[in-house]
C-alpha cells in the first residue's frame, strides 16, 4: 500500500517540485509514468536530465523531483510498483507561465493630430493562462476598452 501518493499540483515555471511516492515494505521496481509513458526504470531517468528519483529506497521512498519545471512538464504523473501491480492515483501537474512584460505597439511615444482616431494594441506574450490586460489613462482604468487576452 502507498503511504504517500502524488497529488494534483499547480507550480510556476522555473520552480522545483517533488511528487511523493512512498510504498513501505516494497523493494521491487518502481516506474514513474508521464502522460501514459514510462520515464525510465527505477532510478534511471537518464533521458530526463531535470528529473531525479529521490528518497530512501530501502524505506520505499521513490519521490520524483523536477529541478526546474517547464511547460513540457504540464502532464499527468503516476507512480507504479511493478511487481506488486499497484498504481498510485494520477496526479495532474499544472504549470503556470508568467507573461512577458506588456508592450504597446508603436509606443512609447505616439504623435497624431487632434480629432484623428487611434487604436492602441497591447500584448503580453507567452503566458499560461493568458494574460489579463487592463488599460489605464492618467492613473484611471479606461472602462469599455477591449481587454482582449493575448
Amino acid at each position: 500500500m502507498f503511504s504517500q501518493q502524488p497529488q494534483d499540483l499547480v507550480v510556476v515555471a522555473g520552480q522545483p517540485v517533488t511528487l511523493p511516492c512512498s510504498i513501505p515494505g516494497y523493494h521491487g521496481v518502481v516506474l514513474w509514468i508521464k502522460d501514459g509513458l514510462a520515464l525510465g526504470v527505477g532510478r534511471d531517468l537518464s533521458g530526463y536530465p531535470r528529473y531525479t528519483v529521490v528518497g530512501d529506497h530501502g524505506s520505499g521512498e521513490h519521490h520524483l523531483r523536477i529541478q526546474r519545471v517547464e511547460l513540457s512538464d504540464d502532464a499527468v504523473f503516476e507512480c507504479q510498483a511493478i511487481q506488486a501491480a499497484m498504481r498510485s492515483r494520477p496526479a495532474r501537474l499544472t504549470v503556470l507561465v508568467p507573461p512577458e512584460d506588456p508592450i504597446i505597439n508603436g509606443g512609447p511615444m505616439i504623435s497624431l493630430r487632434a480629432g484623428d482616431p487611434l487604436n492602441l494594441t497591447c500584448h503580453a506574450d507567452n503566458a499560461k493562462p493568458a494574460a489579463s490586460i487592463i488599460w489605464i489613462r492618467n492613473g484611471e482604468e479606461v472602462l469599455g476598452s477591449n481587454g482582449s487576452h493575448e
